[in-house]
């Protein structure tokens, strides 16, 4: 006679190929959500935090008040370069400078704009054709 504790019949532990394959891919599902998951999250809080430089950006500079349009400091004229002088009152009037930190840690102030919106704009152009990284300042008065 048999124990009762113990089964008749052992059962097998049977997987077909097609589980075994379904049950992987579902691991590898589950995977990349959770990993597509912790990447959306990153997005939103690098998202919030841009939003809330932007806003405050935006903010100092409607404190600042309306600006003067500064005319160029140097010309080409064909092969020569004609440069050109900047009193004072304009130079007060410059408010943020756009700098390009090169990929050999190398920091060069490219030039100083009046308000934020330009600075932004010459910074999105530049980026596209440098290899190093564009900052926008604030110019302390």
């Amino acid at each position: 006679m048999t124990d009762e504790s113990e089964p008749a019949v052992k059962r097998q532990k049977r997987i077909s190929p097609l589980a075994k394959a379904n049950r992987e891919a579902f691991k590898a599902a589950r995977m990349r959500a959770e990993k597509t998951t912790t990447n959306l999250e990153a997005t939103k809080e690098l998202r919030t935090r841009f939003q809330e430089i932007h806003e405050r950006a935006v903010e100092s500079q409607v404190e600042q008040g309306p600006l003067v349009p500064v005319e160029a400091q140097m010309e080409v004229e064909e092969e020569g370069w004609v440069y050109q002088s900047v009193d004072e009152e304009t130079l007060r009037e410059l408010s943020h400078r756009v700098v390009l930190h090169t990929s050999a840690g190398k920091r060069k102030v490219l030039f100083e704009t009046q308000n934020l919106n330009e600075a932004m704009d010459c910074a999105a152009r530049i980026v596209e054709f440098s290899d190093g990284c564009v900052l926008v300042e604030t110019i302390d008065p």
